[in-house]
């Protein structure tokens, strides 16, 4: 028995491991999309790749990573794509167009609301995140994972967008500052925080916890200099500057989930990632069981806590000089002469001092190859060097440096010069040495505590500040509830054997869900023993956890048999907020979830009507494909992530018809009540009456539906003979009667197929493409012969052929080339990524307007060029918000281009008219005054339409937004506060944009 008890701990051991790594790996965001892949297939190899174990979450990751890769086979860092923007926006300014009226008028189609018909989970789109002003439910902020930040001042009633300029607009956690209500934080990829300080209207990137996915922001409500940050995949972290540098809370938090304050008392906090935190001390120090007295701290390079004032791309890292000294300092940091960082460790009788730390992904910047480590011992003292290293190598792991002369006060300095962005990770610096004089507490993990290795949640009540609660995950399903009713200096699990209350199942039955995604928990502020916990369904406690009842059900019908709420399936955070008096309050509980906002008005009475969706309002809709009649009004369909498929019907209003994630789908050609829709992985189904009802469609060979094809399975119709549609797995197969039969129409390829395409003027001539591949069949040749193309080691996104020219073939890749054309049927190919910005292009169309006009969506914008433009592209994104474009359609029949994005929904365009004149602006009627100008400019126009205003400096920052403004009324701008110098104002309008220089003194 002992010798099987081993082996199954072994075996436990290896998959937990498996499981870290590529998630952590994910998180470091230093690798490549082909690493991460083998080291996910090794665990879900064992595992198993079914529902719960994390798989579909994991492929989705997938399809975009590899859409998103450089040439290198790794993925940009925000801060990347942030500078990207700005430079361009520099770059597009200062060449000087005046105006334009060949940039597209883009207006937003929706959905912002769910009407289901034969959909069976509807909702609007993925809540990551909630914040709520203290004292005023009206006030509230919500963000989605790739659809920005919005906000409400009516409780939800209506709702505006805050992020649409921004090169990064991916979600994850959102806090107001409790005491200026104008400071909004939020929390996205790869570490990055942004703040606004004018409620929203501009943003900056503010800082960078390092790695990971910033999931929760807590700001000290006595102190709001203090801020406390969770990153999953990077650990949990403490701000004493208010977040503008960072400090890990704990050696041992490698990963972080949540963090909350003792009720009334922010110098008790607790913290979680795999283990349970507790300081009793503001943060200073953290105890969890079995710890070491040692500390680390993490700085990545190209944060604020490593440039210069006024830093910019390829700026040089020196850390040793100006405001933005980037180091630790052990001891005394209340009144730092530069940007210092805690906690403090006091050195003072300590012996055998020894500085621990290790450097990776370094790009050095030009022969300045060196790092110096340095110390000093007072502030005014001189910097001491403990070591030079010059040898040119990109990373250093364990290197150990003895301290001389321990004092109370001690500082330490890394210098180097490196590209800023892609320069020197100082990675688990920590000082270590005996007698330190700092007593850890035996912490958490004692006989009567029964935590595992699982992720956790904590719950806490402002009616019993001594009770605190734990909720634990093992691996996606519930793994335990525990209780501690002395400020989480001990805890009891509370017995909840054979129950799973993550999952699907209205008893907690099943074995299935998909925690830390969707997992919280939350104690009504009235009563600590009213909890309320989530997974894929709501679930609430009246008697402090010893039993649970379900609240919400992921189906309307079954909700409303069982006389409980509906919310959309996969909460992924849960909230009390209050307002009114301290005797008299008002307390709603809010959830966020894949469908949506949801909230109970009265969270203590249970029943049908237990949520109320105030989603509405929100375009957050995350499309992956579209499919569009050619008809004039048009018919859309859209499959998108979490809430199925969905049709836009000639009357202008949305349904829902399909549920799960929808993916490709298309409109029959002769008939728009006959539409065609997947989910993931390629199960097809039906519709011949507009959605009302769903038929299903044979699978050709027993294929589709299940883990071994790809996240979006090639699918639709002939251009050209009626009720033959098509679709690619490992083979390309065709049906002549809408699905009923199907015959393959190539050989076996061996690999999944990406993206297929028939030519709209010749249906005997097709195209696929595997990977970074290309194949041609010609005259319906079923042996398809591959083309002779090097995307070294690039992948293909998207196939478009030409409306006329079936030989004429343009891709969109994820090389360096960008797009490339073939003029003979893939025989040979050029670039034409020429002026692009340094984004990834994503998604094509043609125009059929005799110049060979070109559209390519990237992960940020559209732009068009044809053959009249000469060797350049031109921004085609009036209006349109900075998402990630999925799918470019047009209709010809209105002489319309649809975008299929991913976070904000189905939006439309004119197409580009080369006859628009340039008279059209009334452009000598804008009026720009004064110029100079000091503390305000003014605009006014005697054109009365709702223009979008945009100011920006001459690095191509935003300063200024303002939205919807009416200019035959003069708008003020206040720019009292702008440094000196050239700035562009830009307007959008209904017919293009707008820019003037003006000059701020």
């Amino acid at each position: 028995m002992k010798r099987i008890a081993t082996l199954i701990l072994t075996l436990f051991v290896v998959l937990v491991t498996y499981a870290q790594h590529y998630k952590q790996l994910i998180s470091e965001g230093t690798h490549t999309v082909e690493d991460i892949k083998h080291e996910a297939k090794q665990y879900f190899d064992s595992v198993g790749r079914e529902r719960g174990t994390g798989y579909t979450p994991y492929r989705r990751w997938l399809y975009f990573a590899e859409r998103s890769m450089d040439e290198t086979g790794r993925l940009k860092s925000p801060e990347f794509y942030y500078n990207e923007l700005i430079d361009y926006n520099s770059r597009i300014n200062n060449e000087g167009f005046a105006n334009r009226t060949t940039v597209g008028a883009w207006e937003d189609m929706g959905p912002t609301y769910w009407n289901a018909t034969s959909g069976y989970n509807p909702g609007v789109g993925r809540i990551t995140s909630i914040a709520i002003e203290e004292g005023n439910l009206n006030h509230i902020i919500v963000g989605s994972e790739t659809g920005g930040v919005w906000k409400s001042l009516d409780g939800g009633v209506s709702w505006q967008v805050l992020t649409d300029n921004l090169a990064n607009i991916d979600v994850y956690a959102l806090a107001i500052d409790p005491i200026n209500n104008t400071h909004y934080y939020w929390g996205s990829t790869g570490g990055t925080i942004f703040k606004s300080t004018d409620a929203g209207a501009t943003w900056s990137l503010h800082s960078d916890v390092g790695n990971g996915v910033v999931n929760k922001i807590l700001i000290d409500p006595t102190d709001t200099s203090k801020i406390y940050a969770s990153a999953q995949g990077g650990g949990l972290f403490k701000s004493i500057d208010g977040g503008l540098s960072w400090a890990r809370i704990h050696s041992s938090a490698s990963t972080g989930y949540d963090i909350e304050f003792k009720p009334g008392d922010p110098s008790v906090v607790y913290a979680s990632g795999t283990v349970f935190y507790k300081s009793s001390d503001g943060g200073a120090t953290f105890s969890s069981g079995g710890e070491i007295a040692s500390w680390s701290q993490e700085f990545v390079s190209g944060s604020l806590s490593w440039t210069i004032t006024g830093a910019n791309q390829n700026s040089s890292v020196t850390p040793k000089t100006g405001s933005g000294l980037g180091l630790f300092y052990i001891n005394n940091f209340t009144s730092p002469s530069t940007r210092l960082v805690s906690p403090a460790l006091d050195l003072s009788g300590a012996t055998n001092p020894i500085l621990k730390f290790s450097y990776s992904q370094v790009e050095w910047l030009g022969d300045q190859d060196e790092l110096k480590v340095l110390y000093r011992t007072s502030a005014s003292s001189n910097w001491e060097e403990i070591a030079h290293y010059t040898t040119d190598v990109t990373a250093w792991n364990d290197i150990t440096l003895n301290l001389p002369n321990p004092t109370s006060d001690y500082y330490i300095a890394f210098e180097g010069q490196a590209n800023y962005g892609r320069g020197i990770t100082l990675d688990d610096i920590s000082i270590e040495a005996d007698n330190l004089g700092v007593v850890f507490s035996e912490g958490f993990e004692g006989a009567s505590n029964e935590f595992s290795n699982g992720v956790k949640m904590i719950g806490v009540s402002a009616d019993d500040p001594s009770i605190v609660y734990v909720l634990e995950a093992d691996g996606g399903v519930f793994g335990g509830f525990h209780k501690s009713t002395d400020e989480g200096s001990s805890f009891v699990k509370l017995n909840h054997d054979n129950k799973n209350y993550f999952g699907y199942d209205t008893l907690g039955q099943d074995n299935l869900g998909q925690a830390p995604r969707d997992m919280d928990i939350v104690v009504h502020p009235e009563d600590a023993n009213d909890v309320h916990i989530a997974g894929i369904n709501s679930w609430r406690s009246i008697d402090g956890g010893a039993t649970f009842s379900i609240t919400s059900q992921w189906t309307p019908g079954n909700a409303a048999s069982l006389n409980i709420g509906y919310c959309h399936a996969d909460v992924d955070i849960m909230l009390f907020a209050q307002e009114g008096s301290s005797t008299n309050p008002i307390t709603k509980l809010f959830l966020g979830t894949d469908g949506g906002i949801f909230r109970a008005d009265n969270p203590r009475l249970v029943s049908s009507n237990y949520y109320t969706d105030i989603t509405t309002g929100m375009g957050i809709r995350q499309f992956y494909k579209i499919g569009i009649s050619q008809t004039n009004p048009v018919i859309v369909t859209g499959g998108s992530q979490d809430n199925g498929s969905s049709t836009l019907g000639a009357n202008g209003l949305w349904t829902d018809w399909w549920g799960a994630d929808g993916m490709e789908g298309f409109i029959d050609k002769n008939d728009t009540q006959i539409m065609y829709g997947t989910s993931q992985f390629g199960s097809f189904v039906k519709t011949f009456n507009g959605g009302l009802s769903i038929n299903g469609v044979a699978q050709p060979d027993g294929k589709g539906g299940n883990f071994n094809w790809n996240w979006i399975v090639p699918y639709g119709q002939d251009p050209l003979v009626n009720n033959r549609i098509y679709s690619a797995f490992d083979e390309v197969y065709q049906s002549n009667n809408g699905g009923n039969s199907w015959t393959s129409i190539s050989q076996n390829f061996g690999s999944n197929i990406d993206h297929f395409k028939v030519a709209p003027s010749d249906n005997t001539v097709k195209y696929l493409a595997i990977n970074g591949s290309f194949y041609i069949s010609i005259g319906n040749n079923t042996n398809w012969t591959a083309a002779s193309l090097n995307l070294n080691g690039g992948r293909i996104n998207e196939i478009a052929i030409h409306p006329t020219n079936p030989a004429k073939v343009a891709i969109a890749t994820t090389d360096s080339g960008k797009v490339y054309v073939s003029n003979n049927n893939g025989v040979t190919w050029n670039s034409i990524a020429w002026d692009l910005p340094n984004f990834v292009p994503q998604a094509l169309a043609w125009q059929d307007n005799g110049e060979d006009g070109l559209y390519v969506g990237m992960n940020y914008g559209v732009y068009y060029t044809d053959n009249s433009l000469g060797n350049t592209w031109i921004p085609f994104n009036n209006g349109l918000p900075n998402v990630r474009i999925n799918e470019l359609e047009i209709n010809t029949a209105e002489n319309k281009l649809y975008a299929a994005t991913y976070g904000r929904g189905l939006w439309r365009t004119d197409l580009y008219d080369e006859a628009l004149s340039i008279s059209d602006f009334n452009i000598d009627n804008l009026s720009v005054y004064p110029n100079p100008a000091k503390d305000f400019i003014n605009l006014k126009w005697n054109r009365s339409e709702g223009v979008n205003v945009r100011l920006y400096n001459v690095l191509g920052d935003l300063v200024y937004y303002a939205k919807n403004k009416d200019l035959s009324k003069t708008l003020r701008m206040d720019t009292s506060a702008f440094a000196e110098g050239l700035y562009f104002v830009k307007l959008n309008t209904s017919i293009g944009e707008i820019t003037k220089k003006v000059i701020i003194e």
